[in-house]
Order: structure tokens, then sequence, then C-alpha cells
């Protein structure tokens, strides 16, 4: 199974800092428009390397997962409220 990772790599003139995504077994850098930045510290690179990882899983923020909920379903709920059974939720009608 593969673990998030960073790291800093040492090179000719800095650091470059890498990580390991969670979907893939090898090893990334931090780049900007496709070019290997170099960190004048390891603390630096492993920093950059935190963020670029953290930017590569949750990208914008946590994005909602599932089916997208109209307008119209979120006030019926409000207005009629649901059940749940076994952890999966019941939509109630009122007639």
């Amino acid at each position: 199974m593969n673990t998030a990772e960073v790291r800093a790599v040492p090179e000719m003139n800095g650091f470059r800092g890498e990580f390991r995504k969670l979907d893939r077994a090898g090893w990334h850098s931090v780049e900007v428009n496709g070019i290997a930045q170099l960190f004048d510290t390891p603390e630096l690179a492993k920093i950059a390397a935190y963020e670029a990882m953290n930017k590569h899983h949750f990208g914008a923020g946590i994005l909602r997962d599932g089916e997208k909920v109209s307008a119209q379903r979120s006030q019926a709920e409000a207005s009629f409220g649901a059940i749940f059974k076994n952890g999966r939720k019941i939509e109630v009608e009122r007639r």
C-alpha cells in the first residue's frame, strides 16, 4: 500500500522537494509551470513538498462526493424531514 511521504533531495545548488501520492508509487518533484524548484534548506523543500502533496490530494478544498442536491430537494427535506434506517436516508412524503 502506498503511503504519503515527503523528502528533500540534495542537488548541486540546493534541495529539491519531492512527495509521493497515495495513488502512485513514484516520487514527484515540486514544480512550478513544469519546472522543478530548488530550495535553500531541506526544511523549506519538505514544506513545499507537503503543500504540493496536499494540493494534489485535496485540490481547492475537500469536495462533496455523490449526487448533486437541487435547491428544491433541500427545501422539501427541510419541510418534510427524513427517516434514517440502517444508516440510509429515506425521504418522507406527507399526504
